[in-house]
Order: structure tokens, then C-alpha cells, then sequence
């Protein structure tokens, strides 16, 4: 860079000034009294990450410091080099040896999001501008903190997530590894063309004509609860797609009867779900949380050859859908029912359970009154998008906006087409269009139906479905044909030597569970280095507990409640042991 380039530091009456591009980055009357109070005047919580955009002459940097809470750091970015140099060179001794204060020369945001994780883990992040520099490249500097802020957040969100669901979550790995072996599972499916990605949102109600009409050249990959309303459109979907821990799901199965349905589950659904459908069956694996336990899991499911597919944790079914969509197919996918948002007074499309129980209710006198009580929630609010076509607004709430955004965040940082093999690369990769008509942005390219229908009746996109390729080979031509079934019942053609692995995994589980539990009574002897090492292994003792991250630290109350889980998680894991052993006889 050329001397004209660099800033210009000069004296003023208050103090050193900086002048670059034309503008001046402090005040010439006093240049370090703004940037002094708005450090004072800084968010005082705990473990708070404060992004300080172009420190420049680092103005304010060291009331911020004072003045932050306990557990708390500033994270220091400059994106214009003459300015990084100035910054490196102005930057005060006593600010440099901290260790609460970090500086990075980056114009990538993806950059300071890495940098800011090796700091710490905080509770939230602010940005403080407290210099002009930071004008210089707002846009970047804006995207900077979304991302950071945006990454906090979700961490938190996940955080309560596994403190609610994590026991649970658990529970289902170890009952579901005792049943792998009777599951005769297959790799998941290839989609030929495109896909149709089905939610359960009032919006599948208009793509339901859509679907059916071209039911031969498009697969559909359904959320569980919208597999009633495709049904009684007589829309068999090509992959089912599941993902809840708990009962409450199962009711969604009821339309198919008897009747045979192509199904991915993920080890941390409920049970019961691998029993409650007929039909191939294949398998998801979402990593909720960076655990030693998953990681050590994943490895014994390669090492035997498990076929699954591997996701990273999305929170809802509908994105979770998506995600999935977009890693099968070879064409574009199209997206309906995935709302994030809903009608008052009716939050699903027809002929899914919670509509069809509100049915089985309706009198002359009390007409949906379920449906409402949910429309007037404390924590509804007005979605951020336009009304429907009759004027009428669309409702939502934090939780499903977190994840219109989360899916929006994921088709932005192109995470969703991860994973894709080098053959799907022969052709066009799989792009999300939103043919969905309302509801809050999911960061897909919008189209209407009739441009949707467009863009499938375009060549190359012409290909048969899932279901109609599978038709064809039997010789039924029938769309939705499911593929031929293996056995529901009886260990695969590997499941005694299956259960026989499965059986030494959960006893190396209980093994580890069993030091732990000696050491805590008394009857063997552990230093606290082994015992941390040897908890850390089996993380999931304490995704519940709130203060999962003083546990390394050993405090006698988390002790206290450390013993009645190892107790309880060794009854789980020999219960798992016992199916597998009844398998074997």
C-alpha cells in the first residue's frame, strides 16, 4: 500500500486524531471522549464477548475492560490493512499482555466466528463502535456480529435444548442399539429428479393438486405429521422422515394402517418408531452436541458397516427434512409446509393429527377451540411477511422463526449441500425453492406453482420419481409403489455377530460407568485427572444438569447428583444388554 494510502495521525487539542479515505475516524475536538463513554456505558453481564470493529488508537479499550463482567472478553477486528497496522503499532502495552483482550487483522467473517470460539464460551455478544473506522466497512462488520451474535445464540438455544431433551435423547440411543440388529436397515435412498420436501404447514393444503399431478416425475420426502394429509390426496410419499424423542408422534403413523412406508428415523427418535411402520427402514444420526460418547458411537457404527447418514442437529423435523431432501437428490427441491407460521385458528394442514383430533371435537357450540387457544398464545407474534391473499395475517412465534432462520443460515452458508458425492456432481446440484406462497423467509429462491411447474417440465428435469422408477422395475407402474420389503422380524443375515459387537460396545459403556461409580463410594482408589478424563467420556451423566460446565471443576453438589445418574445409566445399559442377549438366544 502506498504512503497516500495510509491514515493520517495527527495532534489536536484533546488528543491524537486519525484521518483516512477522507474522513475523520475521531472527533478533532476531543477524540477519545465518545469512544470513553460508550465503554462505560457497555453490557455488564457475565461472560459477555464484546466486538470492538477498527480499535484504531484504542480509545475507550481500556474502560471497556474495567468496566465488562466477570468472565467477559473484547474481541478487536480490523479489516483494512493500513488500518490493522496502525492498530498493532497504537496498540497499549497493558492491553496487549491481557488475556481478556484479543486483536484480529480479517475480512472474513467465518474467520472472527473461529477466533471468537477459541476465546471462551460466552452468553452473548455486543458490538461497540468506537471509532469511525468501523463506518468504513459497516456491511462487513455488520455481517461479522450477525454471525458471532447469531452462533452465541444458537449454542444457548442448544444448550436448553440438551438440558430439556438430552436424557431423553440418550435413553433412545441405548434402547435403539439394542434393536439395530432386527432392523435390517439400508443405506438411504437416491432421489433420480427432483423432490418435493413436504412440512406440515397449512401451505401443503394449495401444492397438494401441484403434487399429484406430477406424482410420476418428482419423489416426495414428508415430515411424519404431514403423512395424513398426503395420504388422503392419495400421495404416498418415497421417504418418511422422522426425528421426534418422544410418543407424541406416533399418532401420525395411524393413516398408514397396515400399509408399508419407506421411513428414515434418527437413533435418538422414540423406539417405537422403528416398530410402528412397515417398510425399508434407514437411519439418520444427528450429533446434538459435541459429545466424546456420539463421536465414540459413530465409530463403532462404521467399524460394523451400519449404514446411516450422518446430520447436524437442526432442532426441527422440517428443516431436518430439508436437509435431508437436499443431500438425496440430484434435481432441485421443492419446498411446501414448512410455514414457520400459521392461520388463526388453524395451525396445520387438513388431515394431520392435530386437525383430524380437533374434528373428532367440533359441536354446534365449541368449533376449534383448540386451534385458537394456540392462536393466542402470551409469546405469539405477527409473522414477518405479507398477509395472505384475503388480507389476513400469519402468526408465529420465537421458536418456529428461529428455525426459518436456522434453515435460511443453513442454505447461506451452503451447509446443506455438504456431503454430496462426486457422481451427484455430474449433474446440477440440488437447489431448496420455496413454492410455499407465504410464511417467513427460509433463504430459498420463491416461485409460484406455475413457475414451479415451469421449472420441473423443463429438460432435464423430466426424470421419473422414486416411487415411479420403483413402479417400473416391478412392473406395476404405480406411483408411491413402495420398494419390496425385508422381513419385519428375525436378526439379518449378520445379526447375531451384530448383537454380539453391539453388546461389547454397551459393556465397554458400563465399564467406564463402573470405575466411576467404585471410585465415588470408596472402593477404588482414582486421581482427580482420571476421574474428570473418565467423565468426560461419558458426557451424557449430565447433558441434563443446567451447570454442565462446572462438572470438570468437581464441586461436591454436582458430585451429589453425578451418583444417582451413573446408577441409573448402568440399569439402562444393562436392560440394552439384555435385548441383545435375548436376540442371540
Amino acid at each position: 500500500m502506498s504512503e497516500a494510502e495510509a491514515p493520517l495521525v495527527f495532534s489536536t487539542p484533546g488528543g491524537l486524531c486519525v484521518r483516512h479515505r477522507g474522513r475523520l475516524l475521531y472527533s478533532e475536538r476531543d477524540p477519545s471522549r465518545l469512544p470513553k463513554r460508550t465503554a462505560a456505558a457497555c453490557d455488564r453481564g457475565p461472560r459477555r464477548l464484546h466486538l470492538v470493529f477498527s480499535p484504531l488508537l484504542w480509545y475507550g479499550i481500556a474502560q471497556l475492560v474495567e468496566n465488562m463482567g466477570p468472565g467477559s472478553a473484547v474481541l478487536c477486528v480490523e479489516a483494512d490493512p493500513a488500518l490493522a497496522r496502525l492498530s498493532r503499532e497504537a496498540m497499549p502495552p497493558a492491553l496487549s499482555a491481557s488475556e481478556r483482550v484479543s486483536f484480529l487483522e480479517s475480512d472474513s467473517p467465518e474467520e472472527v466466528l473461529l477466533h471468537a470460539q477459541e476465546l471462551g464460551r460466552f452468553r452473548a455478544a455486543s458490538v461497540l463502535a468506537l471509532s469511525g473506522g468501523e463506518a468504513l466497512n459497516s456491511a462487513l462488520y455488520d455481517r461479522m456480529g450477525a454471525l458471532v451474535s447469531s452462533e452465541i445464540a444458537s449454542a444457548w438455544r442448544n444448550r436448553a435444548s440438551l438440558m430439556v431433551m438430552g436424557r431423553l435423547w440418550a435413553r433412545n440411543v441405548f434402547a435403539n442399539l439394542a434393536e439395530l440388529p432386527f432392523m435390517r436397515l439400508e443405506p438411504p435412498p437416491r432421489f433420480p429428479g427432483a423432490v418435493v420436501v413436504c412440512g406440515a404447514g397449512p401451505s401443503l393444503e394449495e401444492a397438494l393438486p401441484f403434487i399429484s399431478a406430477r406424482r410420476k416425475s418428482v419423489s416426495v420426502v414428508a415430515c411424519d405429521t404431514a403423512l395424513g394429509s398426503l395420504l388422503a390426496a392419495g400421495i404416498e410419499p418415497d421417504l418418511l422422515v422422522c426425528l421426534e424423542a418422544q410418543a407424541h408422534n406416533l399418532a401420525d403413523f395411524t393413516p398408514l394402517g397396515a400399509s408399508a412406508q419407506r421411513t428414515i428415523a434418527d437413533l435418538s427418535s422414540h423406539p417405537a418408531t422403528f416398530r410402528a411402520v412397515r417398510g425399508p427402514k434407514h437411519l439418520s444420526f444427528v450429533s446434538f452436541t459435541d459429545s466424546p460418547f456420539l463421536r465414540r458411537l459413530a465409530g463403532v457404527l462404521d467399524s460394523l458397516g451400519i449404514p446411516y447418514l450422518a446430520m447436524p442437529p437442526l432442532g426441527s423435523v422440517g428443516v431436518h427434512a430439508a436437509q435431508l431432501a437436499l443431500r438425496l437428490a440430484r434435481g432441485p427441491v421443492l419446498a411446501t409446509g414448512l410455514d414457520f407460521s400459521f392461520e388463526l385458528g388453524k395451525t396445520h394442514a387438513r388431515g394431520t393429527p392435530g386437525i383430524l383430533s380437533e374434528e373428532r371435537r367440533l359441536t354446534r357450540t365449541g368449533r376449534w377451540n383448540a386451534q385458537y387457544e394456540i392462536s393466542f398464545r402470551p409469546r405469539n407474534l405477527e409473522a414477518p411477511c405479507p398477509p395472505l391473499p384475503d388480507g389476513r395475517r400469519l402468526l408465529s412465534d420465537p421458536v418456529l422463526l428461529s428455525y426459518a432462520e436456522l434453515l435460511a443460515g443453513s442454505l447461506a452458508a451452503g451447509s446443506l449441500a455438504a456431503g454430496r458425492e462426486s457422481e451427484e456432481r455430474k449433474t446440477e446440484a440440488a437447489a431448496l425453492y420455496d413454492i410455499r406462497g407465504r410464511g417467513p423467509s427460509i433463504g430459498a429462491v420463491s416461485l409460484t406453482l406455475e413457475k414451479a411447474a415451469a421449472l420441473l417440465d423443463s429438460p432435464p428435469l423430466g426424470a421419473t420419481s422414486l416411487a415411479a422408477a420403483n413402479g417400473d422395475a416391478e412392473g406395476t407402474g404405480q406411483a408411491g409403489a413402495a420398494a419390496p420389503c425385508a422381513p419385519e422380524t428375525g436378526l439379518g443375515p449378520n445379526g447375531g455377530a451384530l448383537s454380539a459387537a453391539l453388546d461389547g460396545f454397551l459393556a465397554a459403556e458400563r465399564g467406564r460407568l463402573e470405575e466411576l461409580r467404585e471410585a465415588m463410594k470408596g472402593r477404588a482408589r482414582m486421581s482427580p485427572e482420571r476421574f474428570s478424563a473418565r467423565l468426560g467420556e461419558a458426557d451424557y451423566l449430565y447433558w441434563s444438569f443446567p451447570d454442565a460446565d462446572r462438572v470438570k471443576e468437581l464441586p461436591q453438589d454436582v458430585l451429589n447428583r453425578l451418583l444417582p445418574e451413573i446408577e441409573f445409566w448402568i440399569w439402562r445399559i444393562d436392560s440394552a444388554s439384555g435385548t441383545l442377549r435375548e436376540e442371540l438366544i
